[in-house]
């Protein structure tokens, strides 16, 4: 049987307001630590345990947050959801994940679904540039934070990372080791990051002065499998690139494969640098070179944001970027070639 211990037994014993133990119940973020442990401390003497759905009719919320990702299979979104999951649960709540599989019209009915109170909030990876969805997001009163894929069209709250410095981080990092002939295997064509991606490449060619410049779409996916034929089409090219920016550890983990398997080792004939800093990437011979993206800060900014906006704050600043990491290995070293 549920405790008959009701939430202003609770107040009274603690000192505090029933809303403060409603709130401290709820794991909201924003109470100070002294009254924090005043209320846990009498919901533990009187034997307190709150009724779910008697605190869903009150406050009127679901203690559910809605995730819209662009492909699970995507190693990099699926340690994002891990994060966003533990962050959201420190504070309460429970996340609904949807994988829109890169399916723009699945994407637009997955946030028909949350805007029908399915959830409080909604964090979303959109898969790409679509109008509808951000024309969804601006017309209805749901609490929304972008997260990671940040369409232009989009003018709400977001967290993502500067993927415009990804591109000249990774650049940068060939540039400095004498390469001049520096080819880009980039992602999905509409995809927003791969977008941005392809944009910071071309900026850095130019500011550069590089006579080289060649850019391999993978088809629809972030795969190995597209590394491997983006980099066996580009190794038909001539001259052969003496270096190769993968707009993700996946595309380069399949180029890597393409390199060795025409007879050239990496990094003396051929370096080699990804994005995301994905865990298999350390263990690869050799180890790979990333840019790493600070996963797990994102999904504390985001859900921080995003509760914010679900308990009606506004937030100093809304949009926020973050500065990626670059991470040496192996796979990377002096330019050789003439």
């Amino acid at each position: 049987m549920l405790s008959k211990i009701r939430l202003r037994d609770v107040a009274d014993r603690a000192g505090v307001s029933v809303t403060t133990v409603s709130n401290v119940v709820r794991g909201w973020p924003y109470i100070s630590d002294e009254t924090r442990l005043r209320v846990e401390q009498a919901i533990h003497d009187l034997g307190y345990v709150p009724h779910p759905m008697a605190q869903g009719l009150r406050t009127g919320r679901t203690q559910v947050i809605g995730f819209v990702v662009p492909n699970l299979a995507n190693p990099h979104f699926a340690a994002m959801v891990s994060a966003v999951e533990d962050v959201a649960w420190e504070h309460g709540y429970s996340v609904l994940v949807f994988n829109t599989h890169e399916d723009e019209t699945r994407e637009t009915d997955c946030v028909r679904r949350m805007i029908n109170g399915w959830g409080d909030g909604l964090l979303i990876a959109q898969t790409a540039q679509f109008l509808e969805t951000s024309q969804l997001l601006r017309d209805y009163p749901l609490p929304v934070v972008a997260i990671d894929r940040v369409p232009a069209t989009y003018d709400g709250a977001y967290c993502r990372v500067d993927n415009i410095a990804i591109a000249r981080m990774a650049m940068m990092h060939l540039y400095e080791l004498g390469h001049r002939r520096i080819a880009h295997l980039s992602g999905a064509q509409n995809a927003l990051t791969a977008m941005t991606r392809l944009e910071g490449y071309r900026r850095c060619v130019e500011e550069l002065k590089l006579d080289y410049e060649y850019t391999s779409f993978s088809a629809s996916l972030w795969t190995p499998d597209e590394g491997y034929r983006a980099m066996k089409e580009l190794l038909e090219s001539e001259p052969h690139p003496t270096a190769v920016f993968a707009s993700n550890d996946s595309l380069a983990i399949g180029a890597a494969h393409a390199i060795r398997e025409v007879g050239l080792r990496i990094p003396e004939d051929m370096s080699l640098i990804g994005v995301d800093d994905l865990d298999v990437s350390r263990y690869l011979y050799p180890p790979l070179t990333s840019v790493q993206q600070p996963v797990a800060e994102m999904a504390q900014v985001g859900i921080d944001l995003l509760l914010r906006l679900i308990i009606g704050e506004t937030p100093e600043q809304i949009h926020i970027s973050l500065s990626p990491t670059l991470v040496v290995r192996r796979t990377t070293g002096p330019c050789a070639a003439g």
